[in-house]
């Protein structure tokens, strides 16, 4: 006998929840352990940057400007003010500890 594939009369088909795309572009925030540390860490595409404003990474010393995807680490536990940012595959090489 053939598989009938046509909806029951009734069912309610819900409705996908909308996507946040502010959201989806900072991502998702993480904890990495490095060397025993828990850090925080999320992605960010850099385009709320102040105008101008610019960070050096810890890690190679160059230069993240606004609009470069990064990465934003703080030490879990310690204030967010605290945070440094990283190129995405300078944080992938990292070991020492954010001052």
């Amino acid at each position: 006998m053939p598989r009938n594939n046509r909806p029951k009369k009734g069912r309610k088909v819900e409705e996908p929840e909308e996507l946040n795309i502010e959201l989806a572009r900072r991502g998702a925030k993480r904890i990495d352990i490095k060397r025993g540390n828990h850090y925080v860490v999320q992605p960010t595409s850099g385009t709320n940057a102040e105008a101008g404003k610019s960070w050096t990474c810890p890690h190679c010393h160059g230069t993240i400007l606004p609009g470069n995807a990064h990465l934003v680490a703080w030490e879990d536990g310690r204030e967010v003010n605290t945070r440094r940012h990283f190129h995405t595959n300078c944080w992938a090489g990292f070991n020492g500890e954010i001052l």
